[in-house]
């Protein structure tokens, strides 16, 4: 914790967000899993998020991004460091023209795509029911039914530290590098903003759309249990749920960890999961698909902390 007591103490003057101590993650994440963080912060707005960055670059402090926390494996151990949640204090949304949006980082994927319907502008409606924020889904390019949130971004507000200092960037879309659920912002890029293009579209329609996106997640995937979402990409030219299907493992558990039944890509907590749980079922489908099919398996969602002895 000695590289935090900085941070806090530069976070005493003017910082109006939350700041504690030995925090436990899991209530920051959508799979409720998760040790504590040695500081925990939760931004008020983008000048908080300023004096955050700066500390943390004065000190070298550890940083862990957070927005809806639903894309994350935090280790049992916790975070050594400091995490920085977004989606308690950045969540502004701001029209330009007509169909340009600027939005905060922090503003839940969710509540963007109503606030655009309702203003009749289109682009975001596949994503419905993605459970995470905007800065999180646009740094692994979400998507779903063959659309990507990449595919309407025209920019994003960085903030880049680098050898103590704090470098506030514009980065253009033909920039961030967008991939199949990957970018080419690097981990220490901060987004604080992102710059949507999207299009003039009519709200009956839209609505249509997303209560057609929103009752397909509802048949396929298990929504009803604690999931980071998809744990695997899906490899060149297959699901890497129908390879998991296809080695007969829905079901399999690892104590409170269990490859849902419904939708074989996602693990599920059943109640008292713990991220030790979840990694070394992990490492089992990984192995029986590998074993099974020849195909190595790449994990998507993101593993924060120490999980243990990797397993061959």
């Amino acid at each position: 914790m000695v590289d935090t007591v900085g941070v806090r103490a530069a976070l005493k003057g003017g910082f109006k967000g939350v700041v504690e101590e030995d925090a436990p993650l899991a209530g920051y994440t959508t799979f409720r899993i998760g040790g504590p963080a040695d500081l925990l912060v939760v931004p008020k707005g983008i000048d908080d998020l300023m004096l955050l960055a700066q500390a943390v670059a004065d000190t070298g402090a550890g940083l862990l991004v957070l927005g809806r926390g639903s894309n994350v494996l935090i280790s049992d151990r916790g975070f050594r460091g400091v995490a920085a949640v977004l989606s308690g204090g950045l969540g502004r949304v701001k029209r330009e023209g007509k169909a340009k949006v600027h939005v905060e980082s922090g503003c839940d994927l969710n509540r963007l795509i109503s606030w655009t319907i309702e203003r009749e502008m289109g682009g975001l409606e596949d994503l419905a029911g993605i459970p995470g924020s905007v800065g999180g889904g646009v740094r692994m390019n979400a998507g779903a039914l063959g659309s990507a949130i990449g595919e309407r971004v025209e920019g994003v507000s960085v903030l880049r530290l680098e050898d103590g200092k704090v470098e506030d960037r514009e980065v253009p879309a033909e920039r961030i590098g967008f991939g199949y659920r990957e970018t080419g912002l690097a981990d220490n890029e901060i987004i604080y903003k992102v710059k949507l293009k999207l299009y003039k579209a009519e709200k009956g329609g839209l609505k249509s759309r997303r209560k057609e996106v929103l009752e397909w997640r509802r048949v396929n995937q298990p929504l009803r249990r604690p999931s980071a979402g998809s744990v695997f990409r899906n490899p060149e030219g297959v699901s890497a749920g129908e390879l998991i299907d296809r080695c007969g493992l829905k079901g399999m558990r690892e104590g409170e960890a269990m490859v849902s039944g419904k939708h074989a890509n996602f693990i599920v907590n059943l109640g008292k999961a713990r991220a030790e749980d979840v990694y070394r079922l992990i490492k089992k489908v990984k192995r029986e698909v590998r074993e099974r099919e020849g195909i190595e398996l790449r994990e998507e969602i993101k593993l924060i902390g120490e999980m243990g002895e990797e397993e061959s």
